[in-house]
């Protein structure tokens, strides 16, 4: 979808109300990234529930926020046939990888969550998901920018 205008507050606030009510980590960042670039959620949100928890809960992997993120930028940027360049997508992804080791340093779904505490794991893991809408977002805008196409 061309001149799609993001709302950036908006895609915020989505992922952090669907975080926890209705969807989990990675659901709710791949539902509001994709809702804010109009375009449809279903199948990824179908995507991400295995990513959520740290893979299947075990809580073991890659925080499930940084799954959805990755997710998102998948169905907006992935290859739609064998042999296509996915150099720009790779980018977007270790783009938002980065940003996320830069404020946790560490992408660790159980690291995070020990660090956090029982008691504030879900409002911690809630801005997490926030943020990591806002960040790939960001990603998605900024190469945008450079030429990429936002869809």
């Amino acid at each position: 979808m061309q001149n799609t205008k993001i709302n950036l507050e908006k895609a915020i606030e989505l992922a952090g109300n669907y975080f926890g009510q209705e969807y989990h980590c990675a659901e709710a960042v791949a539902k509001a990234t994709l809702e804010a670039l109009g375009q449809e959620s279903e199948a990824s949100v179908a995507c991400a529930t295995p990513f959520g928890g740290g893979f299947g809960k075990t809580h073991q992997e890659v925080c499930g926020a940084l799954s959805g993120a990755l997710i998102a930028i998948g169905q907006m940027h992935g290859r739609k046939a064998p042999g296509q360049d996915w150099t720009e997508t790779a980018d977007l992804g270790a783009a938002v990888r980065e940003a996320f080791l830069a404020r946790y340093a560490t992408t660790h779904c159980q690291t995070l969550r020990l660090r956090f505490g029982e008691e504030a794991q879900m409002d911690e893991c809630r801005k997490i998901v926030r943020l990591v809408t806002q960040d790939v977002l960001e990603s998605l805008i900024l190469y945008s920018r450079q030429g990429l196409a936002l869809v």
